[in-house]
């Protein structure tokens, strides 16, 4: 997951600390603040900061006016209002935001905004590290171990693919010769994948859509050659 750096600004809180502890489970490693007045959030502000979540009603300047002098000096940053308020959601959106969250926000409405904001933030590769072969993977030079060893082999298959899309079919035919018994191990085994890499801020590696998964192309570093890796673990 990137390194975000994120303000999050509403009078009550309560409001604000939620957003922070949402944004801390979705990116440990980035910093996360808070305000709850306008003259806290500009005390804050900087050209480092990069997504402000707004609540739109605030006591002596609403959020709106506040994402309009926000914008004065910070053209480029992503403004994400937050509100339970939908009669505010046209006047909002004349100020050009990045996005609306209803409260209560919910994590996945969270990731969303966060997955297609306004002002695209460029992503650092991943920390991880993959050795083709012997296949191995490491956390900022330590071996990253996953919760059950069979995880390693789907994970390396994943790689291997190359930010192809895999249904399950397709990887229960790859570990078990297709059993289907087997359907609920693998989702064990996709859990973990997720559970493991999400401890360590790097759950963004993974791509879901349509039923299928896979692990982005050029998130993360390799030594040696993709090819080495199905004959190591002999799919081909």
């Amino acid at each position: 997951m990137r390194r975000l750096i994120t303000l999050s600004v509403d009078d009550q809180p309560e409001i604000s600390e939620m957003m922070q502890h949402l944004m801390n489970k979705i990116d440990p490693g980035g910093t996360h603040m808070t305000a709850n007045t306008a003259e806290q959030a500009f005390k804050l502000l900087s050209k480092e900061v990069q997504i402000v979540f707004l609540d739109v009603e605030m006591p002596g300047i609403n959020g709106i006016e506040l994402a309009k002098k926000i914008k004065d000096f910070y053209p480029k940053l992503n403004i994400i209002f937050v509100t339970g308020f939908t009669k505010y959601c046209y006047e909002a959106y004349g100020v050009h935001p990045s996005g609306y969250l209803r409260k209560p926000v919910f994590e996945e409405d969270l990731r969303r905004e966060l997955q297609n904001l306004r002002y695209p933030i460029d992503a650092p590769q991943s920390r991880l590290l993959v050795r083709c072969s012997p296949f191995a993977v490491f956390d900022n030079g330590k071996a990253f171990v996953f919760h059950r060893s069979r995880t390693l082999e789907m994970f390396a298959y994943l790689i291997y693919r190359d930010g192809t899309l895999c249904s399950n079919g397709e990887l229960l035919g790859i570990l078990w010769d297709g059993d289907p018994d087997k359907q609920g191990y693998l989702r064990q085994l996709i859990k973990d994948m997720i559970e493991s890499l999400d401890e360590i801020g790097e759950r963004d590696l993974i791509e879901k859509k349509y039923g299928k998964i896979g692990i982005k192309h050029g998130s993360v570093k390799y030594e040696g050659e993709l090819e080495t890796i199905a004959d190591e673990f002999s799919w081909v």
